[in-house]
């Protein structure tokens, strides 16, 4: 299977919230935390991924896709350690359309970034935030392909990267270079998470 992998445009909003939206539908305690209806929850999310691409992650570069025959099947959402501040019209247009999304959701997403934010292992890391690939791609190398082209970039920027992960993804990470940091709760009833970070490895130019 050939897999490509790109920065990811404004034209790929729709197919990548809506795998976003599968991905994450089902063994997620994140987004069962964010939206509990099981029945809302593939419309909640998409909205909220549409969301969040849109005005988050696209505008300062921070948005891969990984295409197969055209079609999108895993997306890597991050934000840059040198990404500047929103503009005051940026943040004016993306509040309400957040509040939107979000709906119900507002306060545990509130927590999500809280519990990001405080995890950061010193001011020039890379958040990672999100790894999804399409279902019935799992264990197929699309999540390792994305990973690795994260992986290289700040390795060659020379940049700590940090996140957080359920349980059953840690042998995941652990075998990407990521070492487990701590375990923190999303707000005060929610889900139990893996804080997990990775050193930037010494690259070295080919003679």
């Amino acid at each position: 299977m050939s897999v490509e992998i790109r920065l990811a445009t404004s034209a790929d909003i729709p197919a990548m919230s809506a795998m976003m939206s599968r991905a994450f539908q089902v063994d997620d305690p994140v987004s069962g935390y964010f939206f509990p209806d099981d029945r809302r929850r593939p419309t909640q999310q998409r909205r909220m991924m549409s969301a969040l691409i849109r005005h988050r992650y696209l505008p300062v570069g921070g948005a891969d896709v990984a295409v197969v025959d055209g079609v999108i099947v895993g997306v890597s959402l991050w934000h840059p350690h040198d990404a500047p501040p929103d503009p005051w019209w940026r943040m004016l247009i993306s509040g309400p359309h957040l509040l939107w999304a979000m709906g119900r959701g507002v306060r545990a997403g509130i927590q999500m970034d809280r519990v990001l934010d405080a995890g950061a292992p010193d001011p020039e890391a890379v958040l990672w935030v999100y790894l999804g690939v399409e279902p019935s791609l799992h264990r197929s190398g699309v999540g390792r392909r994305l990973t690795r082209a994260m992986v290289d970039r700040c390795d060659r920027d020379g940049r700590t990267m940090y996140g957080i992960c359920k349980e059953g993804n840690l042998p995941f990470w652990t075998e990407m270079g990521f070492v487990e940091a701590e375990t923190v709760t999303i707000g005060p009833k929610g889900p139990l998470v893996y804080r997990v970070n990775r050193p930037p490895a010494q690259v070295t130019s080919e003679p």
